[in-house]
Parts: structure tokens; sequence; C-alpha cells
């Protein structure tokens, strides 16, 4: 049998605001008492961390610049350069990648779902 002896303790501290909004979601949830309900939220949705996102955001922003060079060259001449071209390249190289890292973020969130989702059916057949 678990030990079921709550002896940790965390502070917690809120804007007025941040407490309303707290208070207003408690009292919707109506939980035994705010233990309950903190540890009934941290347990519906699984943390995800997304590594190397700051360099993604890098690389969005790199491809946005090229699509405006795209567009200010569209707009000064009316065919597509070899230029153009290569920078349409890079783009859809980057779409792609960023597919790529879409379908393996999916992936993750997935497992983690099915991993909570055991850990929660391992957790009842201990009860």
């Amino acid at each position: 049998m678990r030990n079921l002896t709550r002896d940790k303790a965390i502070t917690l501290r809120m804007t007025q605001e941040e407490f309303d909004f707290f208070r207003s979601q408690l009292d919707r949830a109506k939980p035994k008492n705010q233990t309950d309900f903190f540890l009934s939220v941290l347990r519906k949705k699984p943390i995800i961390v997304v590594e190397n996102l700051h360099a993604i955001l890098q690389e969005l922003k790199r491809q946005g610049n090229n699509l405006n060079q795209i567009a200010r060259a569209l707009n000064e001449r009316s065919h597509f350069g070899e230029d153009a071209t290569n920078v349409m390249n890079e783009c859809w190289k980057t779409y792609r990648t960023i597919s790529a890292i879409e379908t393996e973020i999916q992936k993750v969130v997935k497992d983690a779902l099915i991993q909570r989702k055991g850990e929660q059916g391992e957790t009842a057949k201990g009860d």
C-alpha cells in the first residue's frame, strides 16, 4: 500500500487577478480541496518540452526574410530569376524540415499520453 501522507508543501504567489481566476476555476471544479484541484490539473496534461525551439524560430525568421526578398523581386520584374528560384527551394526545404519536426512533436505528445495513461492505470491497480 502506498504512503498517502502529504508532507511536502509548495508556496504559490499570485496577483489579485490571478487569484480571482484561480478561485473561479476552483469553484467550478468543486474538488475536495486545493491539493486535489492542483493534482487533477497536473495529471490531465502531459508536460512537453520542445528542444531547439529557438533555432527553429530563427530559421523561420530567415525564411520569412527570404520570402520578402522573393516578393520584392517579383514586384521589380515580371519573371523569376535564378536567385528567386534558389530562395524558393530553400523555403521548401525549411517547410519540409518543419513538417518533419511537427510530426515528431505529435509522436512525442502521443507517446507521453500513452505513457501517462499507463502510469495512471498502474496507480489505479496499486490502490
